[in-house]
């Protein structure tokens, strides 16, 4: 579940990246360095494709989702239990400390840190929850003929 749980990260997050493409703190850093030194501000040019790939953090969304996933199976498997919440505050403990450095490093501002926290930890949480063991069919896939040609796919779940 945990590689599933990544995986679906992985893809939003580079997804989310490409699309908004908000540049880097460092980027801004670089740019007030160059204009310091005398270059001139309508002549800089900041050619690093990284350096435009800041919302959401990646790391953060990465963190969130592994907490959320343990979280959740550990409230799961041990309701009421120490085990479940210690889970819970390591995972509270692991992700903040991730999005800390990051935005100290100069990779991410702070919202960068959150919004990809919270994907990471929806993410987490619906992978294990589509998987979860109650001998049910969780989700179904099905496809059928149309009349006149063609076809239908139909999505349905246990939610």
């Amino acid at each position: 579940m945990y590689a599933e749980a990544l995986s679906v990260t992985w893809a939003l997050t580079n997804l989310t990246k490409v699309a908004f493409r908000r540049p880097r703190p460092i980027a801004y850093i670089d740019r007030l360095d160059a204009i310091a030194g005398g270059q001139d501000p309508a002549t800089y040019d900041n050619t690093s494709t990284d350096s435009a790939l800041s919302f959401f953090s990646g790391h953060a969304a990465n963190a969130g989702a592994v907490a959320a996933t343990a979280t959740y199976l550990a409230f799961a498997r041990a309701p009421g239990t120490t085990r479940a919440w210690l889970t819970f505050a390591a995972g509270i403990g692991l992700t903040s400390f991730v999005g800390v450095e990051r935005v100290r490093s100069g990779a991410h501002f702070p919202t960068d840190v959150m919004a990809g926290a919270l994907v990471g930890a929806g993410v987490g949480v619906l992978v294990v929850h589509l998987h979860r063991e109650n001998g049910e069919r969780k989700v179904w896939v099905g496809t059928a003929p149309a009349l006149g040609g063609g076809g239908t796919i139909a999505l349905s779940g246990i939610f």
